[in-house]
């Protein structure tokens, strides 16, 4: 499911996006007819952060990850139960997040920056776990669908034995990728060294969240995807997020803050994105 490390380079992009591009590609190329599943899209996730076995040091990240599996399952079964999934934040959306989420922790390994068993089964199962319930459209007050699915999460993962203290910590690095959100999450960890604590967690789960919109490969797509969404729930904004115009206010807002992110060389991926565009704006006029 994730590429090969030996998939032909794109110019112009570091060896880790050119890995997630390629993944991207092989998620579409199954989606919707031959889609393999969510579950399988963690089982490949956590085969590839674990190559030799399962967590063993800690009950903790075995528990966090059969609560990742639990959701990933229960996302299935209720897409099968609806008549309407929403056209940007499906379960498509979800293995894009995941296997970003997977390619970040990679990339902080490869820089030796510590990321334990549990942080990573954590990770995995907020990912897994953060558009569980989303019915399309954008919350009409903060947190709303955030909250729905943290609770789902919550009730799953009590089931399951997860720690209290990691049940709270993924609870919240659900919640707080509320878009309103992000630009404050980056801003609490301004001029802090990187480590694995929920403040920096939370900036990992906001860039593994848009790390497909930030691609030119697959942003603009996504971004047409999120118009069909609003369109069908009247968000105001749904004749503008598909097109050039939103395109480029989208870019000009992201941030990237972690050692991940900075490998993936994402700030100039985007800055290159947006020259294109405001490029390509002034020929139009």
């Amino acid at each position: 499911m994730i590429a090969s490390a030996v998939t032909p380079s794109t110019p112009g992009l570091s060896p880790g996006l050119q890995l997630y591009v390629q993944t991207l590609h092989n998620l579409r190329r199954t989606w919707p007819d031959a889609w393999p599943g969510v579950p399988v899209v963690l089982k490949a996730c956590v085969q590839r952060l674990w190559p030799h076995s399962v967590p063993t040091k800690s009950s903790a990240a075995e528990k966090l990850l059969q609560a990742a599996q639990a959701m990933a399952m229960n996302m299935e079964e209720i897409a099968q139960g609806v008549a309407y999934e929403p056209h940007y934040h499906n379960r498509l959306h979800t293995a894009d997040a995941l296997t970003a989420m997977c390619v970040l922790i990679e990339a902080l390994q490869e820089k030796n920056i510590s990321v334990s068993d549990e942080w990573a089964a954590a990770m995995l199962l907020a990912v897994t776990s953060h558009d569980v319930l989303h019915p399309g459209g954008a919350n009409t007050y903060v947190q709303e669908f955030e909250q729905c699915s943290a609770n789902e999460m919550s009730d799953i993962a009590h089931t399951l034995g997860v720690d209290a203290l990691w049940l709270q910590r993924v609870r919240e690095l659900i919640l707080r990728t509320d878009p309103t959100l992000v630009a404050a999450n980056h801003d609490k960890v301004i001029d802090r060294p990187f480590e694995m604590n929920v403040d920096w967690a939370c900036v990992l789960m906001n860039e593994a969240d848009i790390l497909a919109s930030a691609t030119l490969h697959y942003g603009p797509t996504l971004g047409e995807a999120l118009a069909q969404e609003w369109t069908l729930k009247n968000h105001p904004l749904h004749g503008v997020v598909g097109t050039p115009a939103g395109r480029l206010q989208f870019l000009s807002s992201l941030r990237f803050s972690t050692p991940a992110a900075e490998q993936f060389r994402m700030a100039h991926h985007v800055a290159e994105q947006i020259t294109s565009l405001r490029q390509e704006s002034s020929l139009r006029q």
